[in-house]
């Protein structure tokens, strides 16, 4: 992590960083990219554009990588990069596609009031034993009151609050919670509004396209990103990888359940995981 600290004020002091909480977490940025640049990956998807698109940028022109971000608007990677020697390279180097991964279809369907057994290929019971892995106290006071709240109680779990009798329901509270506005009904306007613009479905436009990629970086809303992995973890190469970034509930809901779903499957293997930012970032790789 030293020499992570070291790269990011070497090339990368000028960026505008939103606040202190974003510049503490990009060496973890670093390293995710040195990870792949050093196993040689050549396609790469970016979901959720931010601080580490210009990371991916610099190692694109290294390496003459393709990498891809979607986003639903880059009017705040811009802002981190405008005026900066990073804002031609992101501009050069990174394919830029400006939608939701997912349809309105799809959020409503997968977070229906209606038990999930499975989840990617991997039964609910099974995944449930790795969720405390990724559930710590590294959050806001009120946000840990509010799952308290939710909970109705303080001792509660991940297990206790996402899973009923092995299967996955989120609470609605809990999709409010971590909703834009504290209400999943805006998730879904929203979404809705990009469907009727023909700004939905990204990802759906990308694999009918035949596309695949040997490592993707899962830092999407968080809502989305429990969805998108189901729908892309098979379009991984063999050997290749996948990255989440917000591993820690309750400090975020997006990627607890991806995580703890990799650690059950066995065509998975937790290769890196960073502890050491309150996002936390952890990399797998498909072994077949």
């Amino acid at each position: 992590m030293e020499n992570a600290r070291a790269i990011q004020a070497q090339h990368y002091s000028d960026l505008n960083y939103p606040n202190k909480k974003q510049f503490l977490a990009f060496p973890s940025y670093t390293c995710m990219v040195d990870f792949a640049e050093e196993r040689g990956c050549k396609t790469v998807l970016e979901i959720g554009a931010g601080l580490s698109t210009a990371v991916w940028a610099s190692f694109a022109q290294r390496s003459g990588a393709e990498v891809c971000t979607v986003d639903a608007s880059f009017a705040r990677m811009r802002s981190y990069f405008k005026n900066t020697r990073n804002e031609e390279t992101v501009s050069s180097h990174i394919k830029l596609i400006e939608g939701t991964t997912i349809h309105c279809s799809d959020l409503v369907d997968f977070y229906a009031e209606e038990p999930r057994q499975a989840y990617g290929g991997i039964d609910v019971a099974s995944l449930t034993d790795h969720l405390h892995l990724f559930q710590n106290q590294n959050c806001s006071i009120k946000r840990w009151h509010k799952v308290n709240k939710i909970a109705g109680r303080w001792d509660w779990s991940a297990r206790d609050l996402m899973t009923t009798e092995s299967s996955l329901l989120l609470p609605r509270q809990l999709l409010d919670l971590f909703s834009s506005g504290k209400n999943f009904d805006n998730e879904i306007s929203f979404l809705q509004d990009m469907d009727s613009q023909d700004k939905g479905g990204v990802i759906d436009t990308l694999l009918a396209n035949g596309a695949n990629w040997d490592f993707i970086f899962f830092d999407s809303g968080e809502l989305a990103s429990m969805i998108e992995w189901p729908l892309l973890k098979d379009n991984i190469a063999i050997g290749g990888y996948a990255a989440f970034h917000d591993i820690y509930f309750p400090k975020s809901l997006k990627n607890i359940i991806p995580c703890a779903a990799i650690l059950a499957d066995p065509d998975w293997e937790m290769v890196f995981c960073d502890d050491s930012t309150k996002q936390g970032l952890m990399i797998a790789q498909r072994l077949r």
